[in-house]
């Protein structure tokens, strides 16, 4: 039975063996191996400096760097990575800090404002801050409100995955890059009834809608840079004359016509979730069809628990087996504040001073001025 938390050190034997007091594992001057790299990774992540970098070589920088982080939590100041030091060194990381690939991420992860980790997950419990949601974003139905809640939450567990308590995290965090919109979908089996074409039309005008105003918007300036986006923002945000839908009145309508059509006929319409979104932001272990990626949670006719899809796992067999009818598009700031529309994340961008190219630059991984 594993002893430690973090996964940089969990169900490591050499490491585990000085959790359970065998001082016969304890790390000392001359030990090297695969245990001390991860002991030294997390020495160096703390702020406690090794020149040479981590070698797997427990020498004089290691020892020096043991010895401080021993001071700095009052520990026998011995250089050996003991019982004591090593369960220091496993709260220090427990989590979610665990996965040091995760961790460098959040260091270097673009566009920050918007880079909400499962660390910025962690804290929020820890202070017991509320969620909210952008007053100029979609004024959500609280159905919808409370899927959301419940898919951002348990995706991003800091504790581990919907799986369960330290399983492989579903996501690093909620970001432009990871996980920033889930698809309003039904099951084919069964097949949808016919009442659900008023939703299905509803959503296409929406969509029209949105291409119509893009096009306006490139008076402005060219698609996705500044100028176009605060046209779009004010285009989407605008009151229409004409006494007729505003376009985020008009998406919301949608949302509606979702949850009457399925308490009418007893269907579920599903949030589908997929995770990971851009190659460099996933674990090395986490390809494009990975199960990590598929989680579903119904809103209507009566709401359900995040579970994977039961479908294949790859995501042409997901979208093969469901027809989607809307996405819903959000951005979670540090302030907590949970800001969504569609039908793209053009539109969510849009509401909060995100341009296109940004993130189109961000996923290729070029800088942006």
């Amino acid at each position: 039975m594993a002893l430690l938390s973090s996964a940089r050190f969990r169900d490591e034997p050499v490491l585990e063996r000085i959790r359970a007091a065998d001082t016969t594992a304890y790390l000392s001057y001359g030990h090297q191996g695969g245990h001390v790299t991860a002991v030294q990774f997390a020495l160096i992540d703390l702020g406690y400096g090794i020149h040479d970098g981590a070698t797997g070589f427990f020498g004089d920088q290691t020892a020096a760097a043991v010895k401080l982080f021993q001071e700095s939590h009052e520990l026998d100041n011995d250089m050996i990575v003991g019982l004591d030091t090593i369960s220091a060194l496993d709260d220090a990381w427990a989590l979610p800090f665990a996965d040091r690939a995760e961790w460098q991420s959040w260091q270097e992860r673009p566009i920050p404002e918007f880079n909400f980790t499962r660390k910025n997950e962690l804290d929020r419990q820890t202070l017991g801050s509320l969620y909210s949601f952008n007053p100029e974003g979609a004024p959500l139905p609280l159905e919808y409100q409370d899927g959301l809640l419940l898919g951002i939450e348990w995706l991003l567990n800091p504790r581990g995955s919907p799986d369960g308590i330290f399983t492989p995290p579903a996501s690093w965090g909620a970001s432009p890059l990871d996980l920033y919109h889930c698809h309003m979908v039904l099951a084919k089996n069964p097949p949808p009834v016919t009442a659900w074409e008023t939703a299905r039309s509803l959503a296409n005008v929406v969509r029209s809608r949105a291409g119509d105003l893009q096009l306006r918007a490139q008076m402005a300036g060219p698609v996705g840079t500044r100028p176009w986006t605060e046209a779009y923002r004010e285009f989407l945000l605008a009151t229409p004359e004409d006494g007729t839908r505003s376009f985020r009145e008009a998406y919301v309508d949608v949302l509606k016509e979702v949850l009457d059509t399925g308490r009418a006929t007893g269907q579920h319409a599903w949030l589908l979730w997929h995770t990971f979104e851009e190659p460099q932001g996933r674990p090395s272990d986490v390809a494009s069809d990975s199960p990590r990626r598929q989680w579903w949670n119904a809103v209507t006719p009566y709401p359900t628990d995040l579970t994977h899809t039961p479908f294949a796992t790859t995501t042409a067999a997901v979208f093969a087996n469901t027809v989607s009818l809307i996405d819903l598009h959000f951005f979670i700031d540090r302030q907590y504040v949970i800001t969504v529309l569609g039908p793209t994340h053009i539109e969510a961008g849009a509401i909060v001073h995100l341009e296109t190219d940004r993130i189109d630059a961000a996923a290729a991984g070029l800088p942006y001025p």
